[in-house]
């Protein structure tokens, strides 16, 4: 099915914030020591509106510190491989369904460690964001199938 440009142009736009949206959450992460504050912040944030759960601790292993950086590169990296696909989301399909369930499932992993480990509950907000930037890839990837309108 052949979309309208209009249509192509608000999903390419969903795509290019979903991008940015990876990137601007995940890159302090990357960086040893950023990571930290970056964490303790969040978790003040949490604190500050009641929310409940864990206060954010320093990881005492150095490796729990690796995988936390290396997470940040990855989700940073993933966000630049969901802004390539914007620049072409026809004929990169793959890419825009593979994150659209990687998203889910990491929304779907933090509800899970916020109602059974009490990690802090504000990470549910970007895990809600993650859903709607899936649901939109969905809806567009379907659009693109030729099983909906194209409207």
């Amino acid at each position: 099915m052949r979309l309208r440009p209009a249509t192509i142009r608000r999903f390419r736009y969903l795509i290019f914030f979903g991008g940015l949206f990876n990137i601007l959450i995940a890159s302090p992460l990357m960086i040893p020591g950023a990571a930290d504050s970056y964490l303790f912040f969040l978790s003040d944030i949490n604190a500050s509106m009641h929310l409940g759960g864990l206060p954010y601790v320093r990881p005492l292993n150095p490796a729990h510190a690796l995988l936390i950086n290396t997470a940040g590169i990855d989700l940073v990296l993933i966000g630049a491989l969901v802004l390539y696909a914007a620049l072409d989301p026809d004929q990169r399909q793959g890419i825009l369904l593979l994150n659209a369930l990687g998203r889910l499932l990491f929304s779907a992993v933090a509800a899970y460690y916020v109602l059974t480990a009490s990690l802090m509950p504000l990470v549910l907000a970007p895990a809600l964001v993650d859903v709607l930037i899936s649901l939109g890839f969905l809806r567009f990837l379907f659009l693109l199938s030729g099983r909906g309108s194209g409207w």
